[in-house]
This record gives structure tokens, C-alpha cells and sequence, in this order.
């Protein structure tokens, strides 16, 4: 005798050889279903962390966590705030001069930011690809690196001859505002892949200073870089920090992550509905299975089969096909994405042309299989409780 009974009878009703070919299809529609949203949701789920990722690393990587300056942008070193060491995601900080300028050539003009680099105190350069920066950024020679794609833009060559004109937000007796012109040498350019390459313009620490007429002990501020960023928490920092103007990274690139994340739910959302229409399917089948099946349950029951059996017996059918349709979807999705070319290409079917990375998160495959089964299962439920509410008696008394 087969044992235990109710897990031999589930997988017999689940799949044999004298099933109807409409029952067969059936089955193999629900499993096809549960496979094609499962691998849908790895997939869907494994390239938004890529783009989560590149975002942190390509975007994140240039622009500060956060900004800590006053209202004229012009500040005293000394006025550091040291309660921004003690948050909990702390990872790094270092002192800046920015500004924007009017970026003039012999026959273009165009608007860009000024970076004041020092090789000493910002490590951050390392971030722009330039060797040997402290050779080619000597203090008060007056040369400058600027993005390539600002360079294609205004036609700028190494060697060119630019202007810089600054407007600066300290107040004087006569004017209202001190405009600053200064002459500089392009010496290389920069190239990051990313859109500072069309505006920013590096130039000696110093010599920032003389362009914008600061003091020797002013900047415009502190740049803090975070270990998570993607959770900052700008408004737990304003209670810490008072009587600075505090700028997190989300007020210049808040709205493209926002636009990442209404996504990934939209996603999220539309290959559930494909997981919700498999339980549906699931949950009709047994119903109707149960229906077929009453002289069957009939006959278990009165040759003294417990009733929690027959539930099972109903549970095993429902979740068996989830925990195949699970297996299968998450092998194509993994076999998918170890096979990036073929991924793309089929992706550009649909959107062109696209560049994206992807990261497969093992607990988010985990958790979308477990709730994927657990769902299908207590789905199954209701038909298994009503298939004993039945009487045997009445059932068998006709046959």
C-alpha cells in the first residue's frame, strides 16, 4: 500500500496518463501561468536593482548625499556642524566651491559650474578619470579641465582660450553684485559618462577663490556622502543642524528616482495581476475537480479516511502545480538573465535600443516564491473545506 495515502492519491489526481486532455491542458496552463510571472517578476524585479544600483554608482557617485551651506553660499570653514558625524549612515564629508559662471568663447557662450578641485583635501576627483591631476591644476595658472560633452558643445579644443564670468552673492558698497572675469587655459577635458560631462569645469582650489573673491577661509559649503543614500532622511537632519540650509540629493535628482520607483510598482503591479489570474485558475480548477471527484471523496471518507487527509489531498494538488510553476520561472528567469545578449535583444523589441545592468537579489527571489506558494495554497482552501462538507451517505445512496 502506498504511503502516506493522501500524497499518493493529490500527485494521481494532479497528473496520470487516463487524465482528459482538456484536464491536462488545464494543468499545464496554471503551471505555464505561475511560470511566466514568476520569471516576469525576477527578471522585472533584478533589472530595476540594476538600475537602483548604477543610480547609486554612476549618479550618486557625483552628486553629494547632501549639502550643507547658508543662504549666501559663502561660509567660514570653522562653522562646520560636527553633530552631522555622529548620524548613523555617516561615510564621508569634505569641504567645496562652487559656483555657477558664464562660460564664454570666441563665438559661443553657455552657462556651467565651476568646481574648485584640490588634490590634497577632495578625493573625490579620482571620480573624473584625470591622471596627474595635481601637475596639470597648479594654483593661480589659471588652467582648467572641462567636461567633453560641454567642449563638443562650444567647440573648445585643448589649448583654447576661455572666459569665465562670475556674478558673486557677496554684496558690495557700490555694486549690488561683484562681477569677476577671469581668463583660462583648457588644458584637458573629462569624461564620465554621466551629465556633468555637459556643464561642470574644474579649476584649481585657489583660484576659485580669486574668481569668486573669497576669503581664505570661506567655501560654499560641506559635501556628505551617506553609506545608504536612497534612505536619507533630510528632515531628521534638520532638527540635528539649525541655522544652515541643508540640500539632500533628491532636490536635484529626487524626480528620476521617483519616476524609477513609480515603475518598479507599476511593473510590480501588472505581473501580479498575471500571478492573481494563475490562483484564480488554480482555485476554479479544484472547485470544479472537487464537484467531479464527490463520489471519490465519498467513498474515502466512509472507508474511514480522516478529513484533514482529504483536505490535504486538495491542498497538494494546488500547491504542487504553484511549487512547479515557481521551479520552472525562476530557472528561465535565471537562464534569461545569465544571458544578457539575449535579454537585451528581446527587450529591444519592445523598447529599442537600451543599456541596463542586472542584479538578481537572492532574497528577493526567496520571498517571491515563498509568498507566490503561500498565496496559491490558501487559495486552494475553500474548495478542499467544501469538498468534506458533503454527505457520504446521501452521495453513495444511488450507487
Amino acid at each position: 500500500m502506498y504511503k502516506p495515502i493522501y500524497l499518493f492519491i493529490s500527485l494521481r489526481y494532479l497528473w496520470n496518463i487516463h487524465l482528459p486532455i482538456f484536464k491536462k491542458l488545464t494543468i499545464i496552463l496554471s503551471i505555464t501561468s505561475i511560470a511566466i510571472s514568476i520569471a516576469s517578476l525576477i527578471i522585472i524585479m533584478s533589472i530595476i536593482n540594476g538600475f537602483e544600483e548604477n543610480f547609486k554608482k554612476n549618479i550618486l557617485s557625483f552628486v553629494p548625499h547632501l549639502i550643507v551651506t547658508n543662504k549666501n553660499n559663502y561660509i567660514n570653514k570653522s562653522e562646520f556642524p560636527k553633530n552631522i558625524l555622529n548620524l548613523y549612515s555617516f561615510q564621508k564629508f569634505s569641504e567645496f566651491i562652487n559656483h555657477e559662471v558664464i562660460l564664454k568663447t570666441k563665438n559661443n557662450i553657455s552657462i556651467g559650474e565651476i568646481i574648485g578641485v584640490d588634490n590634497i583635501s577632495d578625493k573625490n576627483i579620482n571620480q573624473y578619470n584625470i591622471k596627474n591631476i595635481s601637475n596639470i591644476l597648479y594654483p593661480n595658472k589659471y588652467n582648467t579641465i572641462i567636461g567633453l560633452e560641454l567642449a563638443k558643445k562650444l567647440n573648445i579644443h585643448i589649448g583654447d582660450q576661455i572666459k569665465l564670468i562670475s556674478f558673486s552673492n557677496k554684496k558690495s558698497f557700490f555694486l549690488k553684485n561683484n562681477v569677476t572675469v577671469k581668463t583660462f587655459k583648457v588644458i584637458d577635458f573629462f569624461y564620465t559618462k554621466n551629465e556633468i560631462d555637459y556643464y561642470q569645469i574644474l579649476i584649481n582650489k585657489e583660484d576659485s577663490l580669486n574668481l569668486l573673491n573669497f576669503s581664505k577661509d570661506y567655501i560654499t559649503g560641506w559635501r556628505v556622502w551617506f553609506k545608504n543614500p536612497l534612505s536619507l532622511d533630510i528632515n531628521q537632519i534638520k532638527k540635528l543642524i539649525n541655522g544652515f540650509v541643508l540640500l539632500d540629493w533628491k532636490s536635484q535628482k529626487g524626480e528620476l528616482f521617483k519616476e524609477m520607483i513609480i515603475e518598479k510598482y507599476i511593473m510590480f503591479f501588472l505581473f501580479i495581476l498575471i500571478l492573481i489570474v494563475s490562483i484564480f485558475n488554480i482555485f476554479i480548477s479544484l472547485t470544479i475537480y472537487t464537484i467531479e471527484k464527490k463520489n471519490s471523496i465519498a467513498i474515502l471518507q466512509s472507508q474511514g479516511l480522516a478529513n484533514w487527509k482529504i483536505i490535504l489531498i486538495f491542498v497538494i494538488i494546488g500547491s504542487s502545480t504553484a511549487v512547479i510553476g515557481n521551479i520552472f520561472g525562476t530557472i528561465i528567469s535565471i537562464i534569461l538573465i545569465q544571458e544578457k545578449y539575449f535579454l537585451k535583444s528581446l527587450i529591444s523589441i519592445f523598447f529599442g535600443e537600451i543599456d541596463f545592468f542586472v542584479i538578481i537579489s537572492l532574497y528577493q527571489v526567496l520571498f517571491v516564491n515563498i509568498a507566490s506558494i503561500l498565496v496559491t495554497s490558501l487559495a486552494t482552501l475553500y474548495p478542499a473545506l467544501n469538498s468534506i462538507k458533503s454527505n457520504p451517505a446521501k452521495i453513495l445512496s444511488n450507487e
